[in-house]
């Protein structure tokens, strides 16, 4: 069998025409059983060149961008080694998309996400770990659950927001009575916590997964009537001043809204 003609890739990718590169992308798809072992380190750093695209400039690669992750992540195994090592060597935008694709080939890349969570070289690549693990299997969800909890209190911005986004995912992921209980009402704790952070953006996601929490019936009438006290604090409806930020105040009145219909019930 003879390896695969990657010289399309090549040339589509130079060109930096999306028509020329879906149809690139979508050979290498369609062909994966005809990709040699060697080649793939090669095609994978190639086609995850495109994810340094700013889809601001360039909404046109969207499709692109989605397709790319999907032949990836159809790879599997094999493509985990160049996508780990990529991680550490990608800017913002790219690594978000590398995070992502490992979440998408699942368990294979359970293994090397979790020994960046709990060893990371930098705090980014924690945050990191842990956005790929919230798009992976719930038993990687739930064997991270304490950790990501603890991490609500670390000193760095960007793992406090990941881990105030994952728990939200966790909970959407479980029903009540599959999680540890005094796990769920450390991470309750910890999210109320939040509302005090510094960070607009750590305050909206942790009122954005007490919602959750309510809209999944994980909180009994006590918590509710505390996180509605909590909730209302932030939208200026007591004596407090309402949070400066619009992000926070409209994931305030969306929680709200859930907590409140669960009271009501």
């Amino acid at each position: 069998m003879a390896p695969l003609d990657i010289n399309e890739l090549h040339s589509a990718i130079r060109h930096s025409d999306p028509v020329m590169i879906r149809k690139a992308i979508a050979v290498v798809g369609k062909n994966l059983d005809d990709l040699e072992l060697r080649q793939i380190p090669e095609v994978v750093e190639v086609m995850a060149s495109l994810f340094y695209i700013d889809l601001g400039d360039k909404p046109e690669f969207n499709p692109v961008i989605e397709e790319t992750v999907s032949v990836i992540a159809a790879i599997g195994e094999p493509a985990i080694p160049t996508l780990m090592w990529l991680l550490g060597e990608s800017d913002y935008k790219a690594n978000l998309m590398l995070a992502r694709t490992l979440g998408k080939i699942g368990p294979p890349a359970y293994g090397p996400l979790k020994d960046m969570f709990y060893f990371p070289t930098t705090p980014w690549h924690r945050s990191l770990a842990m956005f790929g693990l919230a798009k992976m299997h719930e038993a990687a969800l739930m064997e991270v659950l304490p950790d990501t909890v603890t991490a609500l209190e670390d000193s760095d911005r960007e793992i406090r927001d990941t881990a105030a986004r994952t728990i939200g995912r966790i909970i959407d992921s479980f029903k009540p009575g599959q999680l540890p209980r005094d796990i769920v009402d450390l991470a309750f704790e910890r999210l109320l916590r939040r509302f005090r952070d510094q960070s607009a953006v750590v305050r909206s996601k942790a009122v954005r997964s007490i919602g959750k929490m309510a809209r999944n019936n994980y909180l009994d009438s006590d918590k509710l009537e505390v996180a509605v006290e909590s909730i209302k604090g932030l939208l200026g409806m007591d004596e407090s001043e309402p949070d400066p930020f619009y992000l926070v105040r409209n994931e305030a009145e969306e929680a709200l809204r859930h907590l409140e219909a669960v009271l009501a019930k």
